[in-house]
Parts: structure tokens; C-alpha cells; sequence
């Protein structure tokens, strides 16, 4: 998925989406495999240790096959289980599960045709691990990597690669780490969904064509997926309450998600369980972001419906589309009544501040193409990185990040290795409360939070529309060790 020349324009017809496929995971041989029936579950990685405080796994980065629609498999890139033997990529990667404290260890090999990294998004690692050029070298074809390190939050996470992420990503290398912990909530069903989208040619093939709007907006595909598949569905109970995890994977697109019918009940951000949940008609998630939802499901058995995720304006040029389903909900059978909720949730975010606490002011800009072929530029504070000039604090401050989106589009704003806590937007103290890690910020706002820096090191903040970061909007934070 080479980059082309920006002024050729992807002319390809719209695909049917009426026709969708089934997904391939990866298996032996030529890594396809089809998975024809079954549910919209993500494949656990196999735990090689014994010990019950530690996960421990072989993951591994190779190409592959899916078929994301019937008119033809794609070749991807994507994580297999190294633990099994011909296991292949499949897409999302396999689920990492720990409980909240547990030592991971992942040994990670790269079979990939060009250097990668594994990069740990909301989980509070030491530096060492994250996963970044700042921190660690490029694992190079055929080689390997160990990368260890403690899960100090409960929550939803996800693990994708930091090189040439735009590509990388695109070609299916991401997956879902989830640390069970925090207060316990009876459900039905506690299900991960990976939100994503890909940018297929009428052969069902990943797009070769990288466009000017590809790169001014971040690509938007042309099929929506759930957990790598197009079609896929869920079976359900009238009466049932379930959680639901996501995580938006995608390169540009944000999902704004809605159940006809249902209310969502937000319990959790990037940084876990919130202090007071709220209910919402709908839940944007822009890409990068984390939101765990409860539903109460109340339809007729035999009936179904849809999640879909409906019309969201993040930048210009962005037209309307109607409703896209994400996943098809099927009901049978009745549940019994659910178990009553906890009364006491997720701490409060505990950073405070007040009029001397040290204000940094950040301006996120674009550069339009000036013609010959040129890439748009994104930019921090009127450069493009590795240009950026580095904020450097020290371990364990507090300190205010006033960020101005100067930009005619929205931009999720994430920041490596610790969480903020939002204070406000242009003024305004949001509605709701608990820890970020992603955050999107609007056109043309300003939004400002409050974070204790976390541990010594390199951390690399950065707008996650992927090709936004790899077009200069990044830039590192370089924390001292605290006297």
C-alpha cells in the first residue's frame, strides 16, 4: 500500500456491500482458513505461563490472507499466536487478557517484510516497552523483540505497531488487550468489539490508491468491519444487560454509534471504569478512543436489529451518508432479570490544579499541498516532526496542556504512557468525568487537561487519524527522573 502520487484520485465504483463476504483468519499452509459460521468473538492468545500473576505469550507478525468480501480474498498483515503451531495472521490480533496488576510478557517476532514495533495504546508502561523510535529500535525482518511489563488499570486496551502506521495498521496489525479488574457488574455477556474500516477495490483486495482526500482527512474506507468482519452478527436475549467494549482501530474514520431503540449506559473511558456512568443516545468514538457500555436489550425474540454507526461532520469536505451497520443484532430466547448495579463505580481522576500550575500551549495547524506532487503537512506549534521542538518536565509534575485546533477538521489528540484528566473546552467544563489517554478535539476549539507526568523517559503524543501523525503532527515529551 505504497503512497501514490497525491493528484490521482481513486476511481474505482462504489462497492456492493449487499454482497458482503465472510472473513478469513489465518491458518496454515497459505495462512487462509474460513470461518463460515460462529460468533463475533475475538480468538484468545494462549498464556504459556503457569504462574497466575503473569501472562505470558508469543505473538507474531506475518502476512496473510482474509476474505473481507466474496469477491475475493485480501492479502494483509496481521498477528497470529506463535504458541500454535501454523498459526497464521488473522485480523483484529489475537485478544491479550490479563487482571489488573499481572506481569505481561510478549515475546514478538517480526516475519513481516519490512521493520515494526508493538505499541501498548492507554496501557501505562515503563518506557522501555512503549513500543516507539524513542524507545526501542525497529525490529527488523526475521527478528525479535521482548517487550515485558505490569498492567497497573483495569480496562480496555489495544496493541498495533508505530512504524509506518498508516500502512501498518491499514494491512490489519491491531488487536485488544483487556485487564479485567475494577467493580463487578453482573451481565449477560461481556463482548470486545474492534471498530475498523478497510478501503477495498472491486476484486475485495486493500486499495493500492493512497489520495489527496486519503491523506488530508485520513483514509475513510469503503467497508465497515467489527471484529474483521462486515457481516457480522451477534445473538442476544430480550431482557439481557451486556457490555460492550470498543476500540476504534481505524486509520481515519470516527464511529458515532447508536442502538434504534436502546440507550447506551457509558461505565468506562481509555482509562477505565468512570467515577459516575451516564446514559446516552449515542457514543462517538474518534480513532484511538475506548468506551465500555452497558445495553439493556429489549426487542422480541426472533426479531433483529442493527448497530450502526450514523453521520458525523468532522471535517470539511465530509458529505452525508446514511446510517452503516456495524454488526447485526439477532434476539432468541428471554433472559432472566439482570443482578443490581454496583453503587460505587471508578475513582474520580485526582490531578488538581490551580493558578500556578504550569500552562503548555500547543496549536495544531495544517499545510495545505503546494502542487508537484507535494503532500499536506499537519502540524504542532508550526512545525512538523521530527522538527517539533520536544516539551521537556520532569516525572511526577502537574501540569495543564492547553491544546487550540487550528485546523478546519477534528482531531483525536493521544498521549503516550499516561492518562490526562479534561478540564475543559473553550471554557467549558465537560459533562463527565474520568481518565483519557485519546481525546478528540474539535474544530475550532481549544480543550485543556490536566496530567501528572508518569514515569522518566520519551513519550510521543500525536493526533491519531494516522496519516495526520505520519504527516508531521507528532511530536515527544521527555520527562527527567524527579530529584
Amino acid at each position: 500500500m505504497e503512497r501514490t502520487n497525491n493528484r490521482h484520485r481513486n476511481l474505482l465504483p462504489a462497492l456492493a456491500l449487499g454482497s458482503l463476504g465472510l472473513l478469513v483468519d489465518g491458518g496454515c499452509g497459505d495462512n487462509t482458513a474460513a470461518m463460515a459460521s460462529g460468533p463475533l468473538d475475538l480468538i484468545p492468545i494462549t498464556d504459556i505461563n503457569p504462574a497466575p500473576d503473569v501472562v505470558e505469550v508469543k505473538l507474531v507478525a506475518t502476512v496473510g490472507q482474509t476474505k473481507y468480501l466474496d469477491t475475493g480474498p485480501a492479502a494483509i498483515w496481521g498477528y497470529g499466536d506463535g504458541a500454535k503451531a501454523g498459526a497464521g495472521a488473522i485480523v483484529p490480533g489475537p485478544l491479550i487478557e490479563a487482571r489488573q496488576g499481572d506481569t505481561v510478557i510478549v515475546h514478538f517476532t517480526n516475519h513481516l517484510p519490512e521493520p515494526t514495533t508493538v505499541h501498548w495504546h492507554g496501557v501505562r508502561v515503563s518506557n522501555a516497552a512503549d513500543g516507539t523510535h524513542a524507545t526501542q529500535h525497529q525490529v527488523p525482518t526475521g527478528g525479535t523483540f521482548d517487550y515485558q511489563f505490569s498492567v497497573p488499570d483495569a480496562g480496555t486496551f489495544w496493541y498495533h505497531p508505530h512504524v509506518r502506521s498508516d500502512v501498518q495498521i491499514e494491512r490489519g496489525l491491531h488487536g485488544m488487550l483487556i485487564v479485567r479488574g475494577g467493580p463487578a457488574i453482573p451481565v449477560a455477556a461481556d463482548r470486545a468489539f474492534v471498530l475498523d474500516d478497510v478501503k477495498l477495490d472491486g476484486a475485495g483486495r486493500l486499495s493500492e490508491v493512497t489520495d489527496s482526500t486519503d491523506l488530508m482527512l485520513g483514509r475513510q474506507g469503503n467497508v465497515t468491519l467489527a471484529n474483521g468482519r462486515a457481516d457480522g452478527s451477534i445473538t442476544v436475549k430480550n431482557g439481557a444487560r451486556e457490555r460492550w467494549r470498543f476500540v476504534n482501530a481505524a486509520n481515519g474514520r470516527y464511529f458515532s454509534l447508536r442502538l434504534p431503540g436502546h440507550r447506551f449506559t457509558v461505565i468506562g473511558w481509555d482509562g477505565g471504569i468512570l467515577p459516575e456512568p451516564y446514559s446516552a443516545d449515542t457514543v462517538l468514538i474518534s480513532p484511538g478512543e475506548r468506551y465500555e457500555v452497558l445495553v439493556d436489550l429489549a426487542r422480541p425474540p426472533q426479531d433483529a436489529l442493527a448497530l450502526e454507526t450514523i453521520y458525523y461532520f468532522r471535517a470539511h469536505g465530509m458529505t452525508f451518508v446514511e446510517p452503516e451497520a456495524v454488526l447485526r443484532i439477532d434476539f432468541a430466547g428471554q433472559a432472566a432479570a439482570p443482578g443490581s448495579l454496583p453503587t460505587v463505580w471508578g475513582e474520580a481522576p485526582d490531578v488538581a490544579v490551580d493558578q500556578n500550575t504550569r500552562v503548555r500551549n500547543l496549536i495544531l495547524g495544517e499545510q495545505t499541498a503546494t502542487g508537484g506532487g507535494a503532500d499536506p503537512r499537519f502540524l504542532i506549534n508550526g512545525a512538523s516532526f521530527p522538527n517539533v521542538p520536544p516539551i521537556a518536565a520532569t516525572s511526577g509534575d502537574v501540569e495543564i496542556w492547553s491544546v487550540k485546533n487550528d485546523t478546519e477538521m477534528d482531531h483525536p489528540f493521544h498521549l503516550h504512557g499516561m492518562f490526562f484528566k479534561v478540564l475543559d473546552v473553550d471554557g467549558v467544563a465537560p459533562s463527565h468525568d474520568g481518565w483519557k489517554d485519546t481525546v478528540n478535539i474539535k474544530h475550532p476549539n481549544t480543550l485543556r487537561f490536566a496530567v501528572r507526568y508518569g514515569a522518566a523517559g520519551r513519550w510521543m503524543y500525536h493526533c491519531h487519524i494516522l496519516e495526520h501523525a505520519e504527516l508531521g503532527m507528532m511530536a515527544e515529551l521527555v520527562l527527567a527522573p524527579k530529584q
